[in-house]
């Protein structure tokens, strides 16, 4: 790769990186090392970033950072920058990390999408590659920038790519073996429509060649991969019988229908890739699940505490109900991007669910959608995750609070892990 970016990137080029989080930082290091005669800029809302960090590179911050990409040959976008309006001609010098990664190393790629589920299946596939001995590298949208492992990648190389809908929305490469999760509606206010966030979603698949795996979950069907058939189907069909799906989820620590449908398509994907059914059972058997994705935090003041803080869609909280035996408290809301709740609403006024706990502007539309059933639960509006353990202490008849949002997080915290920890924090001071 680094010979092709040489190539693409001929001294003297003008180079422009739009967005400087964690994938932006990655790729200026990137190209400081191995492309150390371009001109190079650095573009980001921030107008307050720390100037003194990046020597030698020409920064563009503020309200108008985006007017920088007229003045440059190329563009690398981070993830969650939003282009401007742009012709096609414009758009041609525009790509991203997960582009570029994607044309040197998209043969020896398992790339991994979905609105949920993505995390704790690429840690799935990653852990039965490395128990059965493969050389294989985690990478992507959970946390770790594609350019910071370049110098590690063998010809025989694995690559787990976790890719978001930001990362594939102006891709026009693709992974050897694609894998869509499932697809429902999110990040409905960056990309303006269900339909342009799924076509994002579906370039995992629409620029493989005609020898790429395509891999799909439940209910996508109509999409160019092997199709999900029912889970019993699946076992069979994966393990010849010899594990239940119980089985499976206990030996991953993993709970819920969703987490054994992101074991099996794991599964599916190995096997793509060469690793033999008869060894997958033994290699499953010491994965450790996710934080904040289901995680049961522990009993404190005679309440168990369940934080799955992940769960920002109102599919997530419904799968998260469905995979907990009991649940007496529920902890809704968030930051409001306008997800419709009259589903999660429906089920949850039909469940045994006796209190709830609503935050933010998300958390009041749920509400106001819950009077609308006038069901005998109790419901409570609160300002935030402090109220709510405030009230716990007086109310013994509560013996289990699940926090599973169907909301962001962006309202009062950095993200969902933000919260989560934030949550646990509360949870453990319950006992003092």
């Amino acid at each position: 790769m680094i010979k092709y970016i040489h190539k693409l990137f001929p001294r003297g080029s003008r180079v422009l990186i739009l967005g400087f989080g964690r994938e932006g930082k990655s790729s200026l290091r990137f190209l400081k090392k191995f492309v150390p005669d371009i001109k190079l800029g650095v573009a980001d809302a921030n107008e307050n970033m720390e100037v003194e960090s990046i020597p030698k590179v020409h920064l563009h911050l503020g309200q108008h950072y985006l007017d920088a990409i007229a003045e440059y040959d190329w563009v690398i976008k981070s993830p969650g920058v939003k282009l401007p309006e742009m012709s096609k001609n414009q758009l041609t010098k525009i790509t991203s990390q997960t582009d570029l990664f994607l044309q040197n190393y998209g043969s020896q790629t398992i790339g991994v999408t979905g609105t949920k589920g993505k995390s704790t299946t690429v840690s799935l596939i990653y852990h039965l590659l490395k128990q059965s001995g493969k050389h294989a590298l985690l990478m992507g949208n959970i946390g770790l920038p594609a350019f910071d492992f370049i110098e590690k990648i063998k010809a025989e190389t694995l690559v787990v790519y976790e890719l978001s809908a930001h990362q594939l929305q102006y891709v026009h490469h693709a992974p050897h073996v694609g894998l869509l999760l499932n697809l429902y509606p999110e990040h409905l206010d960056f990309f303006g429509s269900v339909e342009t966030y799924q076509m994002a979603k579906e370039n995992i698949f629409r620029f493989q060649k005609p020898d790429d795996i395509a891999i799909c979950g439940p209910n996508l069907q109509r999409l160019p991969c092997n199709p999900f058939s029912e889970l019993q189907q699946e076992i069979k069909l994966l393990f010849d019988n010899h594990i239940t799906g119980k089985e499976l989820l206990q030996l991953t620590g993993l709970k819920g229908d969703h987490n054994l449908k992101n074991i099996l398509l794991a599964a599916k994907a190995v096997l793509a890739v060469g690793m033999k059914s008869d060894k997958m059972v033994a290699a499953l058997s010491n994965f450790r699940p996710l934080p904040h994705r289901l995680e049961d935090v522990g009993e404190y003041s005679g309440i168990r505490f369940v934080n799955d803080s992940i769960a920002t869609i109102p599919q997530a909280t419904i799968a998260a109900v469905k995979s907990l035996e009991k649940v007496d408290a529920l902890i809704l809301g968030g930051f409001d991007r306008g997800l419709d709740y009259s589903e999660l609403v429906d089920f949850l006024s039909k469940s045994a669910v006796r209190y709830f706990f609503f935050l933010g502007k998300a958390g009041k539309r749920m509400l106001k959608l819950f009077k609308e059933k006038n069901t005998p639960q109790q419901f409570v509006l609160v300002n935030n995750l402090d109220e709510i353990f405030e009230q716990l202490k007086y109310k013994a008849e509560i013996h289990s609070c699940l926090l599973s949002p169907a909301a962001a997080s962006y309202d009062q915290f950095h993200n969902f892990e933000h919260r989560g920890d934030y949550f646990k924090a509360l949870a453990r001071k319950m006992e003092e």
